[in-house]
């Protein structure tokens, strides 16, 4: 039985987006037959080593590593930036133990699977002998600078969040040592795809990070009859980024006599600007807000709904896309990082980005088209359904352990 050593910082059995996915890499190459230590924070010990014992698998293995005595509590926040902070001072901790055990253990296998961020990179490297597998990662999508009007005061944060990843990339230890040492770099998008071979990554390789557990699925694909009214659907916090704005925009460039709704579920810091925008494009009429409701409640509308729409500006993989082709929706959506390369061709309709007059205008064509044509809508539909299913995570992790690990 091969030994593998797991950096998730994030991993959480009873939490979605990096945490889960901590969890799940860890779980499921145990499942698969790999001896495994996952190294982890502190945060989720309790669920952590409840989920591990009714496993069954005495092989999985977790190592919880603290920091230093009260900072540990203090900045353990993963709503605040002091997170950051956190899993700077955890890796130097995390570092040490991982030599130490593999000083005993003589891992085969090194992987790091969160945090997903090329910059940051991961202290793996340091690990003689063990085939060291980086990612999935991204990181390196950035904001177009003709779409600065979208995130107001956060255009200069943006920026200097661009400078940053640059500057690490080429310059942190973890980050550059691992590009080059990787046995295989892991990477969701183009864009982190071209940075990392960029500086000296020998083998990336695009890599999907959007993974859904068996369970999130329908037994079979959502059936949905032709409504008078076709619903459409947003989901998602209301930060510059997700240009919700922009998308608003769009949709007062469509016909109002069209039957069409638009849903949007979530809530953030621009809900103000977002009920703004919703009254100067006059879409009170066509616009249901939710605000935030439980996850569980969001499959609900998923199922209800007949096309759903996403607009970030900037985003590596964009789990929601996969959530919604898993309840057979199908999308309209940017032409740009994870979105580009997640969603096939044929699930949806993917609008190229250039100019913010140019894109609202060819999202409000790919809007008209799908309310229009109901047969297109169900062809995409189906198609959704067959890529989601595909994206579970024992496909991901037999698909990883028999190219990287097996090879």
């Amino acid at each position: 039985m091969k030994k593998v050593i797991v950096s998730a910082y994030a991993c959480s059995p009873i939490r979605g987006s990096e945490p889960g996915n901590g969890w799940n890499w860890a779980l499921h190459l145990a499942k698969a037959g790999y001896a495994v230590w996952c190294i982890t924070n502190t945060e989720d010990r309790e669920h952590i080593e409840k989920a591990q014992k009714e496993s069954g698998l005495e092989h999985l293995h977790f190592v919880f590593v603290p920091i230093q005595g009260f900072l540990d509590k203090r900045l353990l926040d993963t709503s605040s930036k002091k997170i950051y902070l956190h899993y700077m001072l955890w890796r130097r901790k995390a570092s040490q133990v991982a030599i130490e055990l593999h000083s005993r253990i003589h891992f085969d296998i090194a992987h790091h699977v969160t945090f997903g961020s090329i910059q940051q990179g991961t202290f793996l490297w340091k690990l003689k002998g063990a085939r060291l597998i980086f990612g999935p990662v991204g990181g390196g999508q950035q904001a177009f600078a003709s779409f600065r009007a979208y995130f107001g005061n956060e255009w200069r944060t943006e920026v200097i969040r661009g400078y940053l990843s640059r500057m690490l990339v080429k310059w942190n230890k973890n980050c550059y040592m691992a590009l080059r040492k990787a046995y295989a770099v892991l990477v969701s998008n183009k864009d982190t795809f071209e940075l990392a071979k960029k500086n000296g990554a020998a083998h990336p390789v695009m890599f999907f990070d959007a993974t859904l557990p068996a369970n999130f699925f329908p037994e079979t694909p959502v059936q949905r009859e032709p409504g008078k009214t076709v619903k459409l659907l947003w989901t998602g916090r209301f930060l510059p980024r997700k240009a919700l704005p922009l998308l608003l925009e769009a949709f007062s460039k469509v016909d109002p006599s069209l039957q069409y709704s638009l849903t949007i579920v979530g809530d953030g810091p621009l809900h103000d600007q977002v009920i703004q925008s919703i009254r100067q494009n006059g879409l009170e009429d066509k616009i249901t807000l939710t605000g935030w409701i439980p996850f569980e409640q969001v499959k609900a509308y998923y199922k209800s709904h007949d096309i759903f729409i996403f607009t970030s500006l900037r985003e590596s993989g964009g789990v929601q896309l996969l959530e919604a082709m898993a309840y057979s929706m199908p999308v309209i959506t940017l032409d740009i990082h994870g979105a580009s390369v997640l969603v096939p061709d044929n699930a949806g309709i993917k609008v190229p980005v250039q100019t913010p007059a140019q894109t609202t205008d060819d999202l409000a064509t790919a809007i008209r088209s799908l309310v229009l044509d109901s047969g297109k809508r169900s062809e995409m539909s189906a198609a959704a359904y067959q890529f989601a299913k595909s994206q579970n995570w024992d496909n991901k992790v037999g698909e990883v352990t028999r190219l990287f690990y097996e090879s």
